[in-house]
């Protein structure tokens, strides 16, 4: 039995969901997961495999506004201290995009995983100002992307985690929250809506279309904005709703579009496929990410960064709705089939403990 302990924030359980609903297949994989909620817990000491989520330290280093001379240090103290008696440490960056801030700290790790990565891994290590966090922002480094470039020699330690498709996307009642990871799938599960059910609204965008933080990573949301405001569609778009109206109208829209937000992949790709629309949205190819569920032209359309063919690809799939919804279709089978298998999480634990 292989020991796989976990440092988490326990505000984020929604990012823990798989490690609850797979508890049983890891096990009969010999696999072994314990939670811990404290990093002073004595109990860390001499993990066989220990795996840290990066917003453990949110309210410090890990957040670049806070991020301090003085934290970094005792972050850096505190990893090497525990790599004294532990087997395996493995540093999971939570950052939404494939760039990271946290190259810092990989020296003092044995694995840095993310939940997705570039498929140009040698863009990590350039040493000129062309590498962003983001990689899709056109004018340079945003504000939000303090970071140093991965050191050559550190490079073999990047591995691919999961990405966000693992949480827990059923539209469970707001008293059941607290105990939402414990709830049998049999019971409660996603709310799909069939593709070939009859819809309404032709276009949706929910979502923030300003980010206050950073105007650098706004413009792919406000260039979006401008297009939508000259297409002679129904479209329904603007800042966000009530959950409950947010997924009764994705469920009544035949395109869903997800732009970049602080990240390539977000919650609304997966909603997408849950609710039977054809997922539209930015390319993605420049990605690894798993499980992979975005196949252009199978399961999303992509359109160009700078949106230079949005209009273009929103009238053709609408004039030929008929024949994109089985795009639509592929999302929802795929997406479904791959989360009700375990063996994606369990892959990419041992990938990690290999």
């Amino acid at each position: 039995m292989k020991e796989f302990n976990v440092l988490c924030n326990p505000i984020w359980k929604r990012s823990l969901h798989p490690f609850y609903r797979w508890d049983k297949q890891l096990n009969q994989h010999g696999i072994r997961v314990k939670l811990f909620l404290n990093h002073k817990d004595k109990r860390i000491r001499g993990s066989e495999n220990l795996f840290i989520y990066s917003k453990y330290f949110e309210d410090g280093w890990q957040n670049v506004s806070k991020r301090t001379e003085k934290n970094e240090s005792e972050l850096i103290s505190y990893l090497t201290d525990l790599k004294k008696d532990t087997g395996n440490l493995i540093w999971f960056d939570e950052a939404a995009s494939s760039g990271s801030s946290d190259f810092p700290i990989i020296s003092y790790v044995d694995v840095f995983a993310k939940k997705q990565l570039l498929t140009d891994m040698a863009s990590y290590t350039s040493e000129n100002a062309n590498y962003d966090l983001r990689v899709w922002v056109k004018n340079g480094q945003s504000k939000t992307s303090s970071f140093s470039p991965c050191p050559s020699n550190q490079l073999h330690k990047m591995k691919i985690a999961w990405n966000t498709s693992v949480y827990d996307y059923r539209n469970i009642r707001s008293k059941l929250m607290l105990v939402s990871n414990y709830l049998s799938y049999k019971l409660y599960s996603p709310q799909y809506r069939n593709a070939y059910e009859t819809r309404n609204l032709d276009v949706t965008f929910r979502g923030t279309q300003s980010y206050k933080a950073d105007k650098a990573v706004s413009e792919q949301r406000l260039a979006l904005m401008e297009t939508l405001e000259g297409i002679n569609l129904n479209i329904n778009k603007g800042d966000r709703i009530s959950k409950s109206k947010y997924f009764k109208e994705l469920q009544n829209t035949k395109v869903s579009i997800s732009p970049f937000g602080f990240g390539e992949i977000c919650y609304r790709d997966f909603e997408t496929f849950i609710s039977g629309s054809i997922l539209l949205k930015p390319s993605i190819d420049h990605l690894l990410t798993l499980p992979n569920l975005f196949l252009p032209n199978e399961t999303y359309v992509s359109f160009a960064w700078d949106l230079s063919d949005l209009n273009e690809k929103v009238e053709t799939i609408i004039s030929n709705y008929n024949y994109y919804k089985e795009i639509a279709k592929n999302g929802q089978i795929l997406f479904r089939n791959t989360l009700d298998d375990s063996q994606y999480f369990i892959d990419a634990i041992n990938r990690m403990i290999a």
